[in-house]
């Protein structure tokens, strides 16, 4: 089953959230989680998503920056994930971890190909360390 996730942030309207949903219908995503979040809130439902994924899953989403602020994050979240069995397909990148070809291509990749600027990564990085050292 493909799941799809959907995010928006409080500054994007309610016409973003539906384009993603229409855009995962169309990629096969038969159940949705999606919400709108604040750039310090947790995504409660992405938890949901990935508590109702099973084995042999996919959880779809349109870009990287929806399930996560820095690579580092997405490629923890896929590592989490393939622990579970479940994979994580990036609609507008090569990336699927639910297949070899996928996986092939997450593995030799640069990073920035993940939809995130290395510079917006390295800054997201550096901000996260300095709010844990206070």
């Amino acid at each position: 089953m493909i799941i799809g996730y959907c995010r928006i942030n409080t500054f994007e309207s309610a016409a973003s959230l539906e384009e993603q949903k229409l855009h995962l219908a169309r990629c096969g995503a038969e159940n949705f989680f999606y919400e709108k979040t604040g750039m310090f809130s947790l995504a409660s439902e992405l938890e949901r998503a990935i508590a109702c994924a099973r084995k042999g899953d996919v959880i779809a989403v349109t870009k990287p920056y929806r399930v996560a602020r820095t690579t580092r994050q997405v490629l923890a979240l896929i590592e989490r994930l393939g622990d579970k069995g479940v994979g994580l397909r990036i609609i507008d990148t090569p990336i699927d971890s639910s297949t070899t070809t996928g996986r092939m291509i997450l593995a030799s990749a640069p990073l920035w190909t993940l939809g995130m600027s290395p510079l917006r990564s390295m800054l997201s990085d550096l901000l996260l360390f300095w709010r844990r050292r206070r």
